[in-house]
């Protein structure tokens, strides 16, 4: 018995132009789920999504306000420790944020190696600043970043500023 090869081409050629039409007819229409346009304007998935990013917290004020933090309790730690008579509890509330001025230093700047030739003690790491209120002048250091963890300094050195070089009167111990 022969195989009818004419029958099978046909249905072949037949299917071969079957595929190709569906595919060339699915690339202009925008994909339809039960009767749900994608391209829709008003869809809860882009709500959802855009009600993610703006509920993000801003992670800018934060390590702002822990860097604060950590900066502040430093300095007031130590003007309490330094100046106790001088240092009350009201006077150490009126250190804040506000009240102080502070500056991230780096190792290679000029003053700071000034200041390691003259405090041949500081020892110097990654994250150093400068902390100022009223006549107190305070270098902090800490091992890692404290505008993301809550820490202790590594190192801290207080020094006053005085009215003149030789009128230098030093806190009771």
């Amino acid at each position: 018995m022969r195989t009818p090869i004419f029958p099978i081409l046909i249905i072949s050629v037949l299917s071969s132009f079957g595929d190709l039409y569906s595919q060339d007819a699915g690339k202009g229409k925008p994909v339809e789920t039960d009767g749900e346009v994608h391209n829709d304007l008003k869809s809860l998935d882009k709500e959802y999504y855009e009600y993610y990013f703006k509920t993000l917290p801003n992670t800018d004020i934060i390590e702002k306000e822990k860097l604060e933090y950590n900066l502040i309790r430093s300095l007031k730690f130590e003007l309490r420790k330094i100046d106790p008579e001088k240092m009350s509890p009201e006077e150490l509330k009126k250190v804040n944020s506000s009240s102080v001025r502070y500056e991230r230093v780096f190792e290679d700047s000029i003053w700071m190696r000034g200041i390691r030739k003259q405090m041949g003690f500081i020892r110097f790491r990654e994250y150093m600043y400068v902390i100022v209120y009223d006549k107190y002048y305070c270098f902090i250091s800490y091992e890692m970043n404290p505008s993301r963890y809550i820490q202790t300094p590594f190192q801290v050195q207080l020094i006053f500023k005085r009215d003149s070089n030789y009128n230098t009167t030093l806190p009771q111990p």
